[in-house]
């Protein structure tokens, strides 16, 4: 077969498809426009008359298969099946699609002979050249459905093309039956029913708030959303709203933290010797570039499919604690076997009793662990955790053996590092069991380079210290932090640390520990009583999850430490102010050793995460934590708590810790709703005393002997036990609270509360008195009390409110930002806030498609995104075959560049930042006709000698010939284009005291004017690029401020045709009009017209007839002039009423 190479130079974009299937004789609404060869080009058509058709394409939006009006089929033989490869929504993009063919792929198809040869040559060219162009996109989906329905959205709505489609479906919107389509940037509303369309389209960003609702106070089928402009969108009969809601809260979700992020500015991490960060930035991107295979010559998952995996991989996760690159493969219902240990001591069998484990529930496999989690549930107050959880690493697994015997189908018996033995009995068919099996025996051998880092890792485990079982590991001193040296907050006689660490010791020997324990019901109350201080900082991480992230990344701490040796950044200049404000009453923190360690993890975590960088509170949390951990396993726990456990705390803008302070309240007004409403009649302000809680995790309010306890149940309950705790506060106060009018008096009861949280109180019913100190009563009542705060709740809340707080974060940055500007220029508050809007939008947009960290400056390709937002001739195009589209986008590329430099003239790093753009747009947009001439002048005197030469002006005559072209007519765009030459050569003769040769120039003017007649626009072009060449001119301002006077079209572009072409207003996109109210609109200005005409009219007859005087006659013709003034008001007013009149309509409608 003939050998072709896919090069897509050239080929028009938007158009090919991946090769479907087409029987033509199943769809007879297609007319074959062309035919040649095996290629047939057809166009849709509706016979019959109007009615029908509006009928045809009202049924076609009910059903959404409305599809593109253009296509292009290949058809091997006569009545077999075709091939769509083109599809389009214009007759120009069509036949571009198609000339395209004729010149490269017919030629080709003559020298191979057999029709199913031909067949497979086109499928194979089309999908390499689709794969190649349109790589990322919906038209790679290995979903025919999802290609088809991206198309319709995309067409509907003008969508970028490299926008991933994710769902649609059926609702209605102001009482009119469509669909709803969603993107991972947009959603968008379209109906289509007996001629009347509906279209509306809002930005993901944009959307401040969602809610469920009832139609009619009845059905479960209603979405209400709100933008931050308070605009409602009200959607209704949607069957899927739960399905559409949770997508929408997942979208949304990630749009607002990448705007956030955007709207932050410069990372405070990043270095500030620019050398050295771009140097890293270079290796960063040579690593990504080897780590990642081209995508070229794939399919890609729906986007759908990707979020649903997405969340289920989020969720699985966070159930385990396991690092967030886990997918999740597999998963078996199975019954999980253990025997008790037989090494174990026989003591305290009540306390820690036999590890036997017999229990059904279900094995889930991802690439590095195996998984189980019992159905049964533990009893009150703790009945939505499981009785087993167990976490294996595959690289800590020894030994695999099959197990067949009696009724289960299959099974498996897993040998873990310490000799401890686990079997797993599959519920399943035989196909999936083996399925199962084969996959885990693949991972298996993946991990195989991973073993031989286990046994040096354990040594750094306190655990094989304390249990000293074999001879594997040989660790001689303990492990810790500076606890070890300093001492802890709690002596260990008070602590009974010596009986807890014996518990401990048999819970190990019976569960396994470090990286393979698995956690039954004593787990928890072992770490409820809190732990022993030898053992803290290894149990913090087996909860939390750390271990296995430390485990991943051996050594990277302190490679961390040594790549940014003596480097300095904002966040380090923070770090060092704060590091003799933590904890300073602990000893460790009195000497360089303690201040040394943690400026070493603050300043490690910093440089790990420069976007974030250090945060104050951090340090508190981290002084805490080096007091029972290394600096290693600080540095990983921290990384845990900032993106797992508390996401936002620690931000620059506190978006976590202010969600999480809605959030608790809503549980306080839910729970407690007396003491809600006492707050609110006093204006209490809740969050005053709240908000330092959950930032410091309650270390800097309770002693810190308890404080540390709270991290224990934090690590192993999840944040839903800092919501428990103060609520527990909050009731155990709650008589005193009631009695506080101020907010004084409200934070002196809880400093008094929390200065005694070691006192012991007699409590108890019926006489029997037990002696608990106040903290174990607080402990007690958030178990017992509030036991329905769980962390499932703690998350729904939180997406109830993320955009909300989103939102109001983003309006608090803009404020901000715009309050900072040095100069404001000429703009209004809400210009100002627009551009704004249009400035970190196109940043927004930028950073989410190139997959790059956020920016606060932008660069050309950014610009011409916010141009295209503003203008209508900025939008970027494609190259293609088609000679005018390619020379029209080369003159946009050039004019576009010039405008760039002339924003970037005092910007050192050639990027502009938002003030540049407030001053750029400025010059533009303000200004009398003589600034603007002096503005153009400038951007095309490139050698900046303040004189415009033959070639300057000719790059001013093509661009602006373009431009003009655009935004008027190409008749009156090629006057202003000869005009410009033509006195651009009299001026220059002037200018150097010559007289001009009047019959050369009208000469020269007449052989552009006459001969440019049926030229394309790039010959054009090419005749204005000969129209000076033995030229020599030399242009002044004075003399370029005559050339523009001279023509009247040139004039008013510089006076305002080019200002107007910038629209800086809100996006129009949800002001899209139906084609019925298009017409009652035409029919409304056509009968006010027809009006002021006949009013006119008379008074022309009356003034011939009796011959009134001149000044009559002036009269008249001075309102006929005031009526021509005041068409813009007119219309505006014709706007308004038409606006009024079908808000009527539609009630009439419904």
């Amino acid at each position: 077969m003939t050998e072709f190479h896919a090069s897509t130079a050239g080929v028009p974009q938007n158009v090919f498809t991946l090769p479907t299937p087409t029987d033509i004789t199943l769809t007879p609404f297609w007319v074959t426009v062309l035919q040649k060869d095996n290629f047939l080009l057809q166009k849709s058509s509706s016979p019959g008359n109007h009615l029908f058709k509006s009928l045809l394409s009202t049924i076609a939006n009910v059903f959404d298969t409305k599809l593109p009006p253009y296509r292009i089929l290949f058809q091997r033989e006569v009545n077999t099946l075709c091939l769509q490869i083109a599809v389009a929504g214009t007759e120009k993009a069509i036949e571009a699609a198609w000339i395209w063919i004729e010149k490269n792929m017919m030629p080709e198809l003559e020298t191979i002979d057999h029709p199913l040869d031909k067949e497979r040559w086109v499928s194979e060219k089309i999908g390499m050249i689709v794969t190649a162009i349109d790589s990322g996109t919906d038209e790679l989906s290995s979903d025919e459905n999802v290609r088809n329905a991206s198309r319709t959205f995309r067409q509907i709505f003008d969508i970028p093309h490299s926008e991933r489609f994710v769902s649609y479906y059926s609702c209605a919107y102001k009482a009119r039956q469509g669909w709803l389509y969603i993107s991972e940037n947009y959603m968008g509303f379209h109906s289509f029913l007996l001629g009347s369309e509906t279209k509306v389209l809002i930005e993901l960003k944009d959307i401040q708030e969602m809610k469920k609702e009832k139609s009619k106070g009845i059905f479960d089928d209603s979405l209400r959303i709100i933008t931050k402009d308070k605009e409602e969108y009200y959607l209704s009969n949607m069957f899927r709203r739960d399905e559409v809601y949770d997508l929408l809260v997942q979208l949304t979700g990630q749009a607002m933290q990448r705007w956030l992020k955007n709207a932050v500015g410069d990372a405070p991490g990043q270095s500030t010797d620019i050398t050295f960060d771009s140097e890293l930035n270079n290796k960063h991107s040579i690593q990504s570039f080897q780590h990642h295979p081209d995508p070229h010559h794939q399919l890609v998952s729906p986007l759908k499919k990707d979020l649903a995996a997405q969340k289920r991989n989020k969720e699985y996760c966070t159930r385990f604690r396991l690092p967030p690159t886990e997918y999740l493969i597999d998963g078996l219902d199975a019954t999980y076997s253990k025997d008790a240990s037989q090494d174990r001591d026989p003591l305290f069998l009540s306390q820690v009793p036999p590890g036997v484990v017999n229990l059904f529930g279900r094995v889930y496999l991802s690439q590095t662990f195996m998984t189980f989690e019992s159905q049964e549930k533990l009893p009150a107050p703790q009945q939505h955790l499981p009785v087993c959880r167990a976490v294996f690493p595959l690289y800590t697994i020894k030994r695999v053996e099959r197990l067949n015997k009696g009724a289960y189908t299959s099974g498996i018996a897993l040998t873990t590092w310490h000799k401890m033995e686990h079997d797993f009995y599959l519920h399943a068919d035989k196909h999936a069991c083996e399925q199962f099996c084969e996959t885990l025996k693949e991972f298996l051998l993946k991990q195989i380079p991973l073993f031989k880092k286990v046994k040096p890792f354990l040594a750094t485990c306190e655990s094989e210290q304390v249990l000293q079982s074999d001879n594997l590991i040989d660790t001689k001193v303990h492990i810790g932090g500076l606890g070890l040296d300093f001492g802890y907050p709690e002596s260990p006689k008070k602590s009974k640390d010596k009986s807890k660490t014996k518990l401990w010791r048999l819970y190990f020997q019976e569960n396994g520990w470090n990286l393979s324990m698995i956690r039954l019901p004593t787990f928890g109350k072992l770490v409820r009583v809190g732990l022993p201080n030898l053992l803290r900082g290894e149990i913090w991480e087996i909860a939390s999850g750390a271990i296995y992230l430390r485990f991943e990344n051996q050594g990277l701490y302190h490679e961390i430490l040594e790549k940014y040796k003596g480097q300095k950044s904002t966040s380090t200049e923070e770090i060092e102010k704060d590091l003799n404000r933590s904890l300073p009453e602990y000893p460790g923190y009195q000497s360089s050793e303690g201040i040394d360690r943690l400026r070493r993890v603050l300043t490690a975590y910093a440089w790990y995460n420069p976007e974030l960088g250090y945060c104050q509170a951090m340090n508190i949390v981290v002084s805490a934590l080096l007091i029972y951990t290394t600096e290693e396993q600080a540095f990983w726990i921290l990384h845990i708590l900032v993106d797992r456990m508390c996401p936002g705390y620690y931000s620059t803008n506190m978006y976590g810790a202010l969600l999480d302070q809605i959030a608790f309240e809503q549980l306080v007004q839910k729970s407690m709703p007396i003491l809600w409403n006492h707050f609110k009649k006093t204006n209490v302000e809740l969050s005053i005393a709240c908000l330092p809680w959950f930032l410091s995790l309650y270390i800097n309010s309770m002693p810190l002997e308890y404080a540390v306890r709270v991290l224990d149940i934090l690590f192993m309950e999840g944040p839903r036990i800092l919501f428990q705790i103060g609520l527990a506060v909050l009731k155990i106060n709650g008589e005193e609270l009631l009695e506080m009018n101020d907010d004084g008096a409200f934070l002196d009861i809880f400093k008094k509360f929390f200065q005694t949280l070691g006192y012991k109180e007699e409590k108890g019913p019926d006489g029997q008195h037990v002696k608990l100190t106040k903290f174990n009563e607080v402990m007690l009542t958030a178990y017992r009390e509030f036991s329905l705060v769980t962390n499932g709740m703690v998350e729904e809340l939180r997406n109830q409110n993320q955009l909300k707080v989103g939102a109001g974060i983003e309006s608090f940055t803009k404020r901000t930002i715009i309050r900072n500007l040095k100069d404001t220029a000429m703009f209004s508050k809400e210009d100002i806030g627009i551009i704004y809007d249009k400035y970190f939008g196109a940043l927004y947009y930028a950073s989410h498609e190139a997959g790059s960290k956020p920016e606060s400056k932008m660069n050309r390709d950014t610009f011409q995104s916010m141009l295209a937002s503003m203008t209508p001739w900025a939008k970027a195009k494609h190259i293609c075959d088609n000679v005018d589209i390619n020379t029209a986008t080369m003159l946009c590329n050039q004019f576009i560049d010039r405008l760039y430099r002339s924003f970037t003239v005092n910007c050192s790093d050639g990027l502009l930042d938002f003030q540049n753009i407030v001053l750029g747009l400025n010059n533009i947009l303000h200004g009398d006709i003589m600034s603007h001439i002096d503005w153009f002048f400038k951007i095309y005197d490139e050698d900046k000698d303040d004189v415009l030469q033959s070639r300057d002006i000719i790059n001013m005559c093509k661009e602006l010939y373009w431009i003009i072209g655009l935004l008027k007519s190409r008749d009156i765009a090629w006057d202003v284009a000869t005009s410009l030459i033509v006195q651009s050569c009299e001026q220059s003769d002037v200018a150097k005291g010559a007289q001009p040769d009047e019959s050369t120039l009208t000469h020269r003017l007449a052989d552009l004017t006459m001969t440019a007649n049926g030229l394309s626009f790039h010959e054009h072009i090419r005749k204005l690029e000969n129209s000076m060449l033995a030229d020599t001119i030399d242009i002044t301002v004075p003399s370029f401020r005559m050339v523009v006077l001279t023509n009247e079209s040139l004039e008013m572009f510089f006076d305002h045709g080019f200002a107007d072409s910038f629209k800086v207003v809100k996006s129009a996109s949800d002001r899209q009009k139906s084609l019925g109210r298009e017409l009652f609109e035409n029919l409304f200005i056509d009968g006010q017209k027809l009006a002021i005409n006949e009013q006119i009219i008379p008074q022309k007859s009356s003034s011939s007839l009796s011959s009134p005087s001149s000044r009559q006659r002036s009269s008249s013709i001075a309102s006929s002039i005031t009526n021509h003034e005041s068409s813009k008001d007119s219309k505006a007013r014709e706007e308004a009423e038409v606006d009024n009149l079908m808000d009527e309509w539609v009630h009439f409608d419904i």
